[in-house]
Formats: structure tokens, sequence, C-alpha cells
């Protein structure tokens, strides 16, 4: 049998205009507009419980005494779950005890405004338009606790997403603001401006700048070639008198093998395997360490996800699956970071501490009328729970962990898309996973709350409601089923905390979420906030809407009888559907065929089913379904539970000879349940191509030399284009309408590639920029770089810094579209640009810090230089088996810092100042920054360097790179915007905090041996407090006089006694004394404020001959 691959055990909002509440129109009504729909009166059901069933899963808890309530109706209930109020006073004492970095003043000014700010994270639009009180970055940092600082446990991998966004900051009213009809006045050649800067250098923005840990291995259903199981045992069998080949006995003796698996089956305990666990080495293997780059723009950019996800709709919102290769590879258990993702929305920013739990009845239900009816009612009292009282050290309920597996009902989506498009968007195969889940379970709640519900019950109906956290553009996300589903012990049905070992993951539900066995993913609502008992199904926009199989006859939802199906009860999606896919060979696979045609190839699967069903077979065919061979199953540990429950997955796998592959076009599968039911041949259409279960095909065709197989699978990985199955003649067309947009070619964008004409492309629109350039923060050679061209690179470059006021400017710009050509063009272009970033990728292999991803970054240090300059000494991540991990940023490249608000993430580009050479490498690297205070010009203050100025040891920021364009190779030689240059002397100029890429420069020429080239460096700031590095500047000039010269200059009013230097603003006069005249083997390149360098810098060096482009750059 296949040795399969082992797996790693995985371990473990933002504001959207809402819609009034979807009403849901009652038959007559329906009947009224037009037609018949008959009602259904449903048949009263008996449960399988009694008097003698007990509650799940609380059997022998502390709390409990060793008793159970069902024992006897005289013994007290379950002790009270704490008051709500608990959470904040446990969340006060918490932060009281641990805020010692935190500074009073801060933490006073914030809660006398908004007392429950630091609990409920709702920051109040009073104070962002009260004049008299100007909320800044810094109030909000140091006012709000860090959880993932002070309770790491809880808070393992997502990153810190601060309530508010950097807007609200900036937008906020104060005394003596300036209005934008007031003017903007330019800043001069010396003056810094006082609000922060973005970008490249140091702050100015540029547009191109089996195994398993946890003791859940699976089980294999057949043995080993020899006939002996892994544990050494062997079959002995009876000699048979029969007419059987080898090739029969042989799958009898594997069916036998089998059989014995089965028969040692035990009902799994479903007792969790020791506490939650906290971030470890081994977490790399788990989960997703880093931040996407096509994130940070969205509300969802504090949170890791993995890069081999397929994204189906976009960056926003997160609906993903993964390479279905790397799922089946990954094991039975699959790692939290290759979990299918469906999100409707943005993620909820939730914390363990202050989250709660409601939980109550419809008022309608706690009448005495009712009582009367149902007595089970009688002492029902609503609760709320903290997520210590469900998941915590002392938690009031046992905690049961169960494998089990949770498919997307759209899965396979992609197959009913190709015959006729659907209202849903092409899953492949993979919108399945099998995890470990941790929880209470539900009816455990139910019991404390005072419920005493029979499963013989008689009467009414009752339907126990879920909503989510999330806020949609059709409000909340809920949904509701059978109360006595819950209530069955039989049924597992839990309020899930831990995934795989570790917290829940965010786009998984953090910190709570429910989990019904058997069920589809639709119902197993994430972010749990309230749990409610109701005589009346769900009536939420998203219950009636969606996870619903209609009818093939139904094409449009508007209609009469669309709406009435929607609303009928046999059309919702409860149960998971039986269902196989073949996983190997994969898509693209080529398969060769060996010399010996009756050499084995195994093929291999998984398979799946709701209500607890077990696959009881599963089975391949050759020929197109005429005959079939059997295939043998691999379990989970403890498979099953209740004696006949099975909530996970089974891998499949059948041996088949390549002469059996070569006469075959196909490879076919097919899934029997417990019940005898068997998958359809054929895909049944429907208008949300839900529950596709059809055979599941691949495709095999002979390809080249050496002669081999090619397997193609309907759907390629992604939905991309491949598969076997063709899309349907409505998704065919080529090209797009413009509209009313005028429509420009790639030639006529081309002609407008000058200072005073400058269009630029970026997501196949076209920009007028030619206004932005003389006051774009990074210069105007960050932009006309990209003047005319045809490059995805400006695209990219652009979404990896800029913000939403960018973006609001951008839009002022833009004049047209791209057209059908140009298009096609960029989409080409967007292929050269993946392989260099590939390749980039494959250079920096090893390396902590990667392109398009960011990594955590972990304060060491921070040291005061100067009034408002700071030394930052931040720790990398370390490798996987625990070395420091390396920087080895490339001279002359920045990296991008980044942190979380609640709507995108703030990111600025930086050059570390070390480590520059390979030698000073040691796990760390350090920033100098600037930082623009609240002043009365501007109250807000620069927002990250106020973020990183209020910091404390041991909190995170993120970092990505390398970035920009210029790369110094050594020796006098450049790689600039992908073309190499040699110069033999370097002009320099830089201002204030730009010094720091012109250091990385002048320290790795320097303190490189052989290296000759000559250096000369303007250095201008406004006072002497203000140079940075001036030591370390100075000692360069004395030791290495002759290769390196040093020229400062200052405000004339701030000159000191003794200044040897200049004290006025940057002129052409003095640069043509203390730099370079203009050669062909000289450079000059800049970093520095924008006035600065548009005012001085530039004009000045143009006047001495330097070209820009060729002679003259900027970092």
């Amino acid at each position: 049998m296949p040795n399969y691959a082992t797996h790693f055990p995985p371990p473990p909002i933002h504001g959207v205009s809402l819609k009034p509440p979807y009403t849901v129109p009652t038959p007559d009504e329906l009947v009224a507009e037009r037609g018949e729909i008959r009602r259904h009166v449903p048949l009263a059901r008996r449960g399988a419980g009694g008097q003698d069933t007990r509650l799940a899963g609380t059997y022998g808890h502390p709390t409990l005494k060793e008793k159970h309530p069902d024992d006897n109706d005289d013994k007290p209930e379950v002790e009270n779950v704490r008051r709500a109020d608990v959470t904040l006073d446990s969340a006060k004492a918490k932060w009281a005890a641990t805020k010692d970095g935190f500074k009073p003043e801060h933490i006073q000014k914030v809660l006398s405004l908004f007392p429950e700010l630091v609990y409920a994270l709702n920051l109040h639009v009073q104070i962002l338009q009260d004049p008299c009180t100007v909320l800044t970055i810094r109030d909000v940092v140091q006012g709000i606790p860090d959880w993932k600082l002070l309770d790491p446990e809880h808070h393992a991998f997502a990153r810190r997403a601060l309530p508010v966004t950097e807007e609200e900051l900036k937008n906020q009213e104060w005394v003596g603001k300036k209005k934008k009809e007031d003017g903007d006045a330019k800043p001069t050649a010396n003056e810094t401006p006082d609000v922060e800067p973005k970008g490249t250098g140091n702050g100015q923005s540029k547009v191109n700048g089996q195994a398993n840990g946890n003791g859940r291995a699976g089980t294999n259903g057949a043995s080993k070639a020899d006939g002996t199981h892994e544990d050494g045992s062997s079959d002995d069998v009876d000699e048979m008198d029969d007419d059987s080949t080898p090739e029969e006995r042989a799958f009898a003796d594997s069916v036998l093998r089998e059989m014995k698996v089965l028969a040692s089956f035990r009902n799994a305990s479903g007792k969790p395997n020791g506490p939650l666990q906290p971030l470890g080495v081994d977490s790399w293997k788990q989960l997703e360490m880093c931040t996407e780059v096509e994130d940070q723009g969205t509300p969802d950019n504090w949170i890791p996800r993995s890069q081999t996800l397929h994204r189906l709709t976009g960056k926003h919102p997160m609906n993903a699956e993964a390479d279905m290769s790397a799922l089946f590879a990954a094991g039975m258990i699959t790692p939290t970071k290759l979990h299918y993702v469906r999100n409707h929305g943005a993620v909820p920013c939730l914390d363990w501490d202050t989250h709660m739990l409601s939980v109550f009845a419809d008022e309608s239900l706690l009448t005495e009328a009712v009582f009367d009816e149902i007595p089970g009612l009688r002492d029902f009292k609503p609760r709320k729970f903290t997520m210590d009282d469900l998941g915590g050290k002392d938690a009031v309920f046992a905690a049961v962990e169960l494998p089990m597996t949770i498919a997307c009902t759209g899965n396979r989506r992609g197959e009913v898309n190709a015959i006729k498009r659907s209202a849903g968007y092409s899953w492949g195969a993979s919108a399945v996973s099998t995890s470990l889940w941790r929880g209470a379970l539900v009816r455990d709640i139910l019991l404390a709350c005072g419920l005493k519900l029979e499963l013989n019950y008689h009467g009414r109906r009752l339907y126990l409601h879920f909503e989510g956290a999330d806020t949609l553009s059709e409000g909340k996300y809920a949904t509701s089923i059978p109360l006595l589903h819950v209530l069955d012990p039989h049924h597992d049905v839990m309020l899930a905390f831990g995934q795989n070992g570790r917290v829940l993951h965010p786009d998984h539900g953090f910190p709570l979420r429910c989990i019904i066995p058997g069920f589809a993913g639709g119902r197993c609502i994430k972010w749990v906030d309230k749990m409610w008992i109701s005589d009346k199904q769900s009536t939420n926009y998203y219950h009636i809407w969606d996870n619903r199989l209609i009818p093939s006859r139904v094409t449009d939802k508007k209609t009469l009888l669309a709406r009435a199906l929607f609303h009928h009860p046999d059309t919702g999606i409860n149960e998971q559907v039986l269902q196989s896919v073949v996983c190997v060979p994969a898509h693209g696979e080529r398969i060769a065929v060996p010399r010996d045609e009756k050499a084995i190839y195994t093929v291999r699967g998984f398979a799946y089913h709701g209500a607890g069903l077990a696959v009881q077979r599963v089975e391949i065919s050759l020929d197109g379904g005429r005959t079939w061979k059997g295939c043998f199953r691999q379990f989970v540990d403890e498979p099953l539970r209740h004696g006949t429950k099975h909530w996970a997955w089974v891998f499949w796998s059948c041996d088949v000879q390549y002469s059996e592959l070569l006469n075959g076009k196909e490879i076919v599968v097919r899934a029997w349940d417990a019940c005898k039911n068997v998958q359809p041949e054929r895909i049944s259409w429907n208008i949300l191509g839900m529950m596709n279960n059809a055979w599941y095909r691949v495709k095999l065709a002979f390809d080249g030399e050496p002669l081999a197989l090619t397997a193609k699978h309907p759907i390629a990985p992604g939905a991309k284009a491949g598969g076997w199955m063709a899309p349907p003649d409505e998704d065919k067309s080529e090209g797009r309408k413009s509209g009313d947009e005028k429509t420009f070619t790639l030639d006529e964008v081309a002609k407008h590639a000058s200072d005073d004409d400058c269009w630029i492309i970026l997501d196949e629109n076209v920009y007028d920029v030619t206004s932005v350039l003389s006051w774009h923060p990074g210069g105007a050679r960050a932009i006309t770089a990209y003047a005319g061209q045809a490059s995805v690179d400006t695209t990219t470059q652009y979404h990896s810094i800029h913000d939403k006021y960018a973006d609001s400017k951008k839009d002022e710009c833009c004049i047209g579209i791209l057209s059908g050509a140009g298009v096609k063009a960029m989409r080409e272009d967007a292929k050269r640009a993946e392989a260099d970033l590939q390749k980039l990728k494959k250079k920096r292999d090893g390396l902590a810090v990667m392109p398009d991803t960011f990594c955590f970054a972990k304060l060491k240090s921070r040291k005061e230089v100067s009034k408002d300059t700071r030394l930052y000494t931040f720790s990398l991540p370390a490798t996987e088996d625990g070395k420091p991990g390396r920087l080895g940023l490339p001279v002359g490249k920045h990296v991008v810092v980044a942190f979380h608000f609640k709507d995108q993430a703030c990111t600025r580009s930086y050059t570390p100042i070390r480590p520059v050479l390979p030698e000073e490498e040691d796990g760390t690297f350090d920033l100098l920054v600037k930082t623009y205070m609240p002043n009365a010009v501007f109250p807000p203050g620069g927002t990250m360097g106020n973020f990183l100025d209020v910091l404390q040891e041991g909190q995170e920021i993120d970092v990505r790179g390398s970035t920009g364009d210029i790369e110094y190779l050594g020796k006098g030689k450049f790689n600039i915007e992908g073309k190499e240059r040699h110069y033999s002397k370097i002009n320099l100029v830089a201002g204030g905090s730009g010094l720091t890429p012109h250091w990385q420069l002048i320290h790795a020429i320097l303190a490189t041996e052989g290296d000759t080239t000559q250096v000369s460096l303007i250095d201008s700031n406004k006072t002497p407090d203000d140079i940075l590095m001036r030591d370390e500047l100075e000692r360069y000039a004395r030791e290495r006089k002759g290769q390196f010269s040093l020229w400062h200059t200052i405000g004339a009013d701030s000159k000191p006694d003794g200044w040897k230097y200049d004290a006025k603003h940057l002129d052409e006069k003095m640069m043509r004394e203390h730099l370079f005249p203009a050669e062909d083997d000289v450079a000059a390149f800049m970093c520095g404020p924008p006035g600065l360098i548009a005012n001085a810098a530039v004009p000045g060096l143009k006047a001495m001959g330097f070209v820009e482009g060729e002679t003259m750059f900027g970092f």
C-alpha cells in the first residue's frame, strides 16, 4: 500500500453600511403575488433519548463532583457561570497587573474620554471631532492594552490591529487647523516638513521603489506488501482451494486486513491532548507567520495567511483553497495554514480577554403559557460567558477535542460553472479540510443555562440560532438548526476555541466558532457572540439566500418560484454530501511509462460524507464506469464516535498496472456510504452551484517523448485555465466593454513620458499624473521612472506602499482605460514580473525578510539619539532550526515597515543602518528614525515615527524587503533599474533622515578592502543636533581622507560657535565647491525632504551637467 506523506499537526473591522433587516415573506404573501404554494405540516418527531441520557462531556468534571445533573432531579444545578461583568473586571485586573509600560497620562486621557475603550475597543466619533482634544497615535498605542503582548497564549499569531484608522487621526479638528483653501506653502530647501513623509530612504515615498506530533497519525486500512502491519504483526490466512489469480488473492488479503483494522476501532473519547500551545519553533511547520502584501490595503491587513492558497475572489474578502497536491500531502489533519477559507467580508478583530458569548431565548418563549406547554424552558435563564469560562484553565465546561472534516457547500462548483455559469465563484475540489477542533459542547452550555428539554420532547419545533460578530453588507451572518439535534449527545455540536492544538486562527473564527459535525461549512458560524433558542427558523439574509440546493429548472433568483424555493425549509443545506476526489495523479502530472507494463502505479485521493455516515466503499474505473476496482481506506486516529459516527474524511488508494492506465482514457472515482447510496454519474446544475458530487474524472492523454501520460483534472488549481472542462460559451468572450470611458493604446500612453507630460498605467487604467510630480513626497523620479511604460511593476509598487489618501488623489487623475491589446500585453508583462519575483525569492531563500510577505520583528531595544530621533534594534524571526534570522539586505535597498489599523496597514520604507555587510549579521537590524512629534501646526504628528516611539520591548512590527531600484554591487558597480552601471566617483546629497541609504553606501565602500570608489557627501539639516551619525561620518572623513569627503550645512539661525561648515540653504554654488564635477564616470544620488530635493538638489545638479536617469538618481 502507498506510503502516505507525513503531515505536521497544526497547533494551534470595519464599517459597512447595513441594510434594513430582511423580512421573510409568509407563504400566504407569496401566494398573493401569484401562484400557489402548498403549506407543509410537519409530523411530530420522537427523539432517541430518554431519562438515562447524560450530558455529553461533563461526566467527571470537578464542578459536578462525580455526579451528573440527569442522574437525579433533586441534585443541584451546575454552578452558575460567572456574570458578564466579570469579563471587564478580569480584563482590567490583567491589564492593571501588567501595564507598567503604559504611561499614566495617556491611559487617563483615553479612559477619561472613553471609559470602555480599553475593553470594547470601540473608538467613539466625538473625540475625533472635538477641537479641544486631539487624539494622537501615541495615545492609542499607549492607552490600549496589547493583548498579544500581555496574553500571548490566547493571541498567538494574528498581528495587533489598532481600532482606529490613520485618516481618523489626521482628519481631526484642532484649534488653528489650516484649511485646504488657505493654501499649502512649499517647504524651502533646508526645511523639514512637520508631517512625517512616506516612502523610501527613511520616510520618502516612491512608486518603484505521516508522523503527527499530537498523536493523531492516520490509521491505514491496508498493510505492507509483505503482509505485515506497521507494528510487525502478520495476517495468517489459511490456504484456500480456489481458482483465484495471484492478483485476486492479494486483493482478498488486503480486504481481510482492512476488516481487522475496522474491527479494531474504539469509540473516541474526545479527551484533549494537553493544553493549548503557544507559538514555538514548530509553528513554522503548522502556521503561516507572514502577512501578505496584497492584504495590506484591506481590513484584513493584520492576518497572516499562506501564499500557497489559491484566492478565488481577488484580494478581499478572503476566499481561498489549498493546492490539492499540497492538501493531500499534508496528511489527514490539515495544517491550519492550508485550511480552506470562506469569508463573506472583513474578519472582525476580536480578542480572547474581552469576547463574550450571550445565550438567551426569544422573549415570546419565556411566558407562563409556554412554560406550561414546554416545561423544560421554565428554569432557562439567559447567561453570558467569557472565553475563560468556555476554554480557560479553569473552564466551567469539560473540553472535547475531535478530528472533524468541514467542507464548503460550493466545493467543486468550478465543474458546475464549466457547464453553465452559476451564481457563485469557481471552487475547485479543495474547499475541504480536517482539523482537530477543541471546544465546549453546546448541549452542556444550554443545560448550564437551565434548559431541561428531553430528546423525546413533544411539542412545537424549537431551533437554536448562532450569530457571528462580523458585519456584512446584508447585516450579520447567522443561521439556525433544530434544537433537538444539538441536545442529542451523539451529535457533538460544539463551540470551538481551539484548532490543531492552538487557539483558532482569525480566518477560522477566533476566538469562538460553532462546529456542527457532518454539517456544511456554511452552518458552522465563525466569531460566534450570540446563541439563542427560538420557535422559528432563522430569517437571516444569508440563511435564506445562501447554502440552498435549488432545482435545476430555476435559473433566475428573482422569479416567484425562485423566491418560494429559497424560503422553503427543504431546500436548505445542512448535512454535507457524499464526496470523493482523485488527488494522485495531480493536475498536470506527467506519468512516465516504465518498460515493465505490469509495474504498479498507485492512484490516491480522499472521500468524506455528512451526518456522521461512514464512507464504506471507494472505487475507481479506468474504462468509463463499465468495471470498477476496489480501493483501500486510511483513517484518522480514533475515527469512530458514539459507535456509528465518522466525523472525519478518509484517504483512499488503489494500485493499478501501467498497462491499465495506457489502455484507459480517464480515471473515475465514486464512493458509497453506510446506507449503500452511491455518488451520481453526472453533474446536476443548480443556480447556486451547490453540492456537486458527481463522479470525479481525471483525463489521461499521451504526451511527447519519452512516452508519458499527462493527467488533467476537470478544473485547474485556482480556477485557472487548463482543466479538461471547457468554460461555457458565455465565458469565452475576450476583451472588455469600455462604456463611456476613453480607451488608450500602449503606443498612445508611451507618448506621455516626460516631466511635463506624464501618464502611467495602474490596474489597467490610465492616469495623467503630471500635476502630482511637483508635490509627490518621493520626488518626481519615483513616478517618471514608469511614465508611459507597459509594466505591472507600477501597480505592484504602488499598492505595496500607498494609502487611501494616495488612492483618492490617484482617482482624480484617471483619464481612461487601456485597450484590449494593451491589457493583453500587460498580462504578458505580469507573467514576466511573476518570474522576476520568483527569481528574487529564490535568491533570498533562507533569509528572514522576503519581498512579497511581511514577517514580524520584535523590538529589542530603543535608544534616544536626539530629542526627536531614535535608534531601534529589532530581532528577526529565528529559522526553523532555531538559528538567528538573517536580513541579507543588498546595499542600496530598503525594507518596508508596517503596523496595522482597523481598515488597512500603515507602511513606510526605511533603510537599516545595520547590518550592511554579511559579517555584521547577528539576528537583529537597526533603524534610525526621525519622529515628527505632535505639535501646534499638526497635532496628530507623524504616524509611523510616533508609533515606533511608544513601542515597548517585545512588541512587534511587520517588515518585508528588499525594495528599491538601486543596488550597489561593489567596486563602483551598480544595478540601477535593471541596468548595470559603473562609476568611479559618487556624489551624495542628503537631508535629515535621508542620510540612512547614503550611510549604507558609504559604509559598504569604505569598510570593504579593495573598493577604491571615491565618495563626497553634503548633509543638510536644520541644526547641528539634527545631524545623524555625525561621529561615524567624521571618523570616516578623518581616516579615509582622499577617498571620502564630508560637508555639513545647517540653518543660518542655528550656527554655533566654532562651526566650520556652511550655515545656509543648499545651493548650486555649495555643490560645485564640495561635489565632484559631472563626468561620464561620476554619479549623484539624492535622498531627503521633498523641498530639499525638488528646489535645490535637482536644479543644482542639472546645472552642473548631471542627467536624470543616467548620472543622477534618487533613492
